[in-house]
């Protein structure tokens, strides 16, 4: 079976913690984010599938190659990106 790589694109990504302020999360994804601290529940909207992604805390959310947003878990993010 033929195998292919990942072509070297450079994103914008930033990691949710608690530590970050929601205002943040908000500016990076332009208002497409679901905050709610209380019930901890985080969705980030991505508009090429139409629907919102559930994220949560140590989670990274990208900004993709068309401008669209979505979450990635810190063990997928650490095995697949580095420092651009």
């Amino acid at each position: 079976m033929p195998r292919y790589r990942k072509k070297p694109v450079e994103i914008d990504a930033v990691r949710w913690t608690e530590d970050e302020p929601m205002r943040m999360l908000i500016d990076f994804t332009n208002g497409l984010v679901q905050l709610n601290d209380v019930d901890r529940e985080f969705s980030v909207y991505d508009r090429l599938h139409d629907t919102w992604v559930k994220f949560e805390y140590g989670d990274w959310i990208l900004k993709g190659v068309q401008g669209e947003f979505y979450p990635c878990r810190n063990d997928v993010f650490a095995a697949t990106y580095e420092p651009a």
